[in-house]
């Protein structure tokens, strides 16, 4: 999903949109510090691949999360080694400095090792960066941030001590999520968001000691943009890749008082792209499975339970590494964000996934300041 909802408020300018765009949302932005719910009737759809582009928006994500096996290249792999990784670039546009603040963040897990590392990257330009027509390139001290078409991307990154560089390729139609792409989130605004929910992909990972590994996998790619207020809500989500071919996306919204705004998912599968509402899914926590953050406190659920009857689905997500806590200096936030698998009632592994927790620790980091 992306930004989490601990972000300090800030107002943001508004250009770039069609005039028809701009006449809608004007009672929105004129309201920017205290928003009046606006629902999402009026504006463009995503058109797609033009939407991979930056927008100046007052927020704006590119959003990764992919399982990544060792590869055998030739040789047997008795284990093969398994990783976790997010990774997330944030473009922040505030207009009372004038100035775009972009902030990558890393989390990759290792699951046989059981440790999970983190690491951030940020810069501060006067104006934001050009942009591709149809696509992004963001470099941030040495990670890249790269797609274009639609069709291919690249990352590059590390994590303490642990590096990777990444090419992945979607092989799946897009979800549109909401109305056309754009969901309301009641107060805090109106978001245009998709997700590409799978992207093969291939490269390295390399350890501090120099050992390199080649290794395969399956990514998630998000992309959010808008002028809503992220700090307004906080959300459970998750993504899941079914072994059978079909795709989800999960989302539980609610105010920052715990106050349910709305839950909502999309599938994805042969035949087309369905939204779904409460009453065909339900995504809950399965159990007392709770991991407590021995540097913020924060009590995280990390087993949950994905019920579809209209599709017969009935499965867990369940999380192999649980430390998997971000706290990111630069945007004042913390997170919770780790790589699972999807196991049926029966016990038996039928896909992966990532589940997301944010709204539980509250203002832990400082803020910077952009």
């Amino acid at each position: 999903m992306g930004l989490p909802a601990n972000v300090r408020t800030l107002c943001f300018g508004f250009t770039a949109l069609r005039v028809v765009a701009l006449v809608a949302l004007l009672v929105l932005l004129a309201a920017c510090s205290n928003p009046t719910p606006t629902p999402p009737f009026g504006l463009p759809p995503v058109a797609l691949p033009a939407d991979e582009a930056a927008h100046e928006f007052q927020t704006e994500w590119w959003y990764f999360n992919a399982h990544l096996t060792s590869a055998a290249g030739g040789r047997t792999i008795a284990v093969p080694e398994r990783w976790a990784l997010h990774q997330v670039l944030f473009q922040v546009q505030a207009t009372e400095s004038g100035r775009t603040l972009y902030v990558g963040q890393v989390g990759l897990a290792n699951f046989g090792a059981g440790t999970h590392a983190t690491g951030e990257r940020l810069r501060t330009e006067e104006a934001p960066l050009p942009t591709r027509q149809d696509g992004f390139r963001f470099e941030l001290a040495g990670w890249l941030f790269e797609g274009s078409g639609g069709t291919e991307y690249r990352l590059r990154g590390d994590a303490q001590g642990t590096a990777f560089d990444l090419t992945l390729r979607s092989t799946a139609p897009p979800l549109l999520h909401g109305q056309a792409g754009l969901v309301d989130f009641g107060a805090a605004g109106v978001s245009y968001y998709y997700s590409r929910p799978r992207l093969e992909v291939s490269g390295t990972v390399t350890r501090a000691d120099g050992l390199t590994t080649i290794v395969e996998g399956t990514a998630w790619f998000d992309k959010q943009w808008g002028d809503f207020q992220p700090v307004a809500v906080g959300w459970d989500w998750a993504s899941v890749q079914l072994d059978d071919g079909r795709d989800l996306m999960l989302s539980r919204l609610f105010g920052l008082d715990g106050t349910p705004i709305r839950t909502y998912a999309t599938l994805g599968q042969a035949d087309g792209v369905t939204g779904l509402d409460d009453s065909q899914f339900s995504f809950e926590p399965a159990g007392g499975d709770t991991w407590v953050s021995d540097v913020t406190g924060a009590a995280y659920l990390t087993r949950w339970r994905v019920r579809v009857p209209g599709e017969r689905l009935d499965f867990e997500l369940i999380p192999s590494v649980v430390a998997s806590e971000f706290r990111s200096a630069g945007l004042g936030v913390v997170y919770w964000e780790a790589g699972a698998d999807a196991i049926s009632i029966e016990g038996r592994r039928i896909g992966q996934g990532f589940i997301e927790l944010t709204g539980r620790a509250g203002q832990s980091v400082p803020a910077a300041a952009p």
